[in-house]
């Protein structure tokens, strides 16, 4: 018996040794086998235990909800899951009293347990996901209200309805699905129903109403006659714009303008623009432009909106100078100061071709070809007609001479032609006299015919040109003014065989500009004896691409 209480405390001795040893001495905070939320922390100390539980990311757990056709994934912790293991720590350090803490070791040597850890939601987080705006992941309104004029009344004609969320049921599926990494994790929010959505039209119907409620008054500027623009018209103008937090009400800027100037047209004048003369000592001289009045100033959309906003009853209305007349002004930013280029034909007085000579010189003097611009003759003059005060003259047609009303303007057109040469101007379409007249520059000279052949002169400069044509009982003028920019001369011409009869001329032109640079150009003509046939088209510039097929008849020169 004795022996027996002997061996009983000693190994009472060697369990509480060995529990000293191992639970006390080598031990730690936590017992063996001890594990929270799945992580192992058995035999850590308390900060070790928390680092693990740190690291172990139970917030960060993907989940994807989806509703309504829209999807999202985020984090646990983004949406609003939170992980608390505060309690789970202190269950696990908990050994119990004294004298039950030497049995709880012995347990731990041959089993495990486990603590749960506790997940949160903060509802707002979550709520944020669901809302109204842009912002919005999953949107709760329909935008801005579509808002129509029907009979005189401003109606909603879009109202809409959306689901709405069951709150409850969201929370507990995603707290489910972040504690249980087994499941799923897309989550189809749960919907409790639809409810109509307030996206403000009422509001906004009832400032427009208000605004535009028994019309406005205008009156203009200097006079005292009030007119009313009914409230049916006011309201015609109304434009609903903005978003559905930020509403606008604008005005249709066109339709206000063209209300307010079919009440006042016909007032004032329309302006008159500013015309160049040649003084008779060659001087550039600007004269006439008149601003004219019209109605009305595009500022006059601004006013009615800011008196509608403002409840105010009258509006003023204010004429402004013509937008459209070009003054002096305009006029002097052309840059039209100096003769460019000049050239002088001659021909017999009295003729009846002198007569269609004078008349185009007529029609084009103070013509302008503006940087950029083509200058046509046949466009700018059209048809030559009797009723445009041209009369019939000689031409030249398949190679004969012959008569046609407005011959005899290609005397117009050659003087022209050097003009534009000696101006360093380049060429679109042009074409010589298909019989060669001797008082004509050989080589260097162009014919007319409606529609063609045509004569173009391009205006390839920074400034615009003046077109001036003068005549007297014997001769025709015309000179280009502008502001120097480059001059031509000629400076070769080399001819050659075309076909059996024909000849072709080349005109070499070297053109100098103003900052010194020189480049070369080539005009061309064709000419044939009367009555004989060239294979051929018309010409342009070689520094050009386009031709076209040479006429049956040409002005005579």
């Amino acid at each position: 018996m004795r022996k027996a209480l002997v061996l009983v405390a000693a190994l009472i001795v060697v369990f509480a040794a060995g529990w000293l040893i191992d639970d006390k001495v080598l031990g730690d905070d936590i017992p063996r086998n001890v594990s929270i939320g799945g992580v192992e922390v058995g035999g850590t100390s308390l900060g070790d235990a928390t680092q693990r539980l740190d690291g172990a990311d139970f917030d960060q757990r993907e989940l994807t909800l989806t509703w309504s056709g829209l999807s999202v994934t985020r984090t646990a912790e983004d949406l609003g899951v939170s992980v608390d293991y505060t309690d789970a720590l202190l269950d696990a350090t908990d050994r119990g009293g004294l004298l039950g803490q030497p049995f709880r070791w012995v347990g731990s040597l041959f089993s495990s347990s486990s603590h749960e850890i506790v997940f949160d939601l903060d509802d707002a987080v979550l709520a944020s996901y669901f809302g109204i705006g842009d912002d919005a992941v999953f949107p709760l309104d329909f935008g801005r209200p579509t808002i129509e004029l029907i009979d005189g009344e401003f109606v909603e004609v879009d109202a809409q309805s959306v689901s709405t969320v069951d709150v409850d049921a969201l929370r507990d599926s995603v707290l489910a699905a972040a504690a249980d990494d087994t499941i799923d994790a897309e989550i189809a929010v749960p919907v409790a129903g639809e409810t109509s959505v307030d996206r403000g039209a009422d509001e906004i119907i009832a400032r427009a109403t208000e605004m535009t409620e028994d019309g406005i008054q205008v009156r203009l500027k200097g006079q005292f006659e009030i007119i009313t623009i009914p409230e049916a018209a006011v309201r015609s103008w109304i434009v609903f714009g903005g978003t559905r937090t930020a509403p606008t009400i604008e005005l249709n800027a066109d339709l206000v303008r063209s209300t307010i100037e079919t009440l006042y047209v016909g007032i004032g004048e329309k302006g008159k623009d500013a015309e160049f003369r040649i003084s008779i000592t060659g001087e550039v001289l600007i004269v006439g432009g008149a601003p004219g009045s019209v109605c009305c100033d595009p500022a006059i959309v601004d006013a009615i909106h800011e008196a509608l906003l403002d409840g105010d009853e009258l509006v003023e209305v204010w004429p402004i100078e013509d937008p459209d007349a070009h003054g002096v002004a305009w006029a002097e930013s052309l840059g039209i100061t100096d003769l460019v280029g000049e050239f002088t034909t001659f021909y017999k007085a009295g003729q009846t071709r002198v007569t269609n000579i004078h008349r185009i010189a007529e029609l084009t003097q103070g013509a302008l070809i503006h940087p950029g611009e083509t200058f046509s003759v046949n466009e700018y003059v059209g048809v030559r007609t009797r009723a445009d005060g041209f009369v019939d003259a000689g031409v030249i047609v398949n190679g004969t001479f012959q008569t046609s009303v407005g011959g005899g303007i290609s005397q117009y057109a050659t003087t022209l032609f050097n003009a534009a040469f000696f101006a360093g101007l380049d060429f679109g379409e042009y074409q010589s006299h298909s019989i060669y007249i001797s008082r004509y520059p050989y080589g260097r000279e162009a014919t007319v015919s409606h529609p063609h052949p045509d004569l173009q002169i391009e205006n390839t400069t920074p400034y615009t040109v003046l077109l001036w044509p003068t005549v007297t009982a014997d001769s025709i003028t015309v000179s280009l003014y502008s502001t120097p920019y480059v001059t031509g001369e000629q400076t070769g011409q080399t001819e050659g065989r075309e076909g059996a009869s024909c000849t072709r001329v080349e005109t070499e032109r070297t053109r100098t500009y103003e900052d010194g640079r020189a480049e070369i150009d080539y005009v061309t003509a064709r000419y044939r004896p009367e009555g004989v046939a060239c294979n051929g088209t018309s010409t342009r510039s070689t520094t050009t691409t386009s031709s076209t097929t040479i006429p049956t008849s040409t002005s005579l020169p």
